[in-house]
């Protein structure tokens, strides 16, 4: 991974992507338990119980808050990661030589692409 990554090249940064991608199932899954901790807590204080029982629903539900928290992360990352290998190949494909972000044009136009991609 790190050869790819060094070597200035598409395949690396895409690889790159595909890596974080990966683990965001693996991280969402574990996030779901999130509302099951918090409505356990919520039970849990309603009915009454030992002081005890609060205490591991909460260290639950935080952990669930920092995984979740961890996957959103990696899900930014790897968006970058994937717009940058687009946008590499975009150039490619198009034989642009330079691209100069403070043409108002193109800033303009990669405002308009990333729009009509999201959408």
């Amino acid at each position: 991974m790190l050869v790819l990554t060094l070597r200035p090249c598409t395949n690396g940064i895409a690889v790159d992507a595909l890596g974080m991608l990966s683990t965001i199932a693996t991280g969402s899954a574990i996030d779901v338990y999130g509302p099951i901790s918090d409505n356990a807590g919520g039970i849990v204080e309603m009915a009454g119980m030992s002081h005890r029982i609060p205490k591991r629903t909460d260290a639950l539900d935080a952990a669930s808050n920092t995984t979740a928290t961890i996957v959103n992360g990696f899900a930014m990352g790897s968006v970058a990661l994937v717009s940058l290998a687009l946008f590499g190949v975009f150039v490619s494909c198009a034989g642009i030589s330079t691209v100069d972000i403070l043409n108002p044009m193109a800033l303009i136009g990669g405002i308009v692409i990333v729009l009509e991609l999201d959408g």
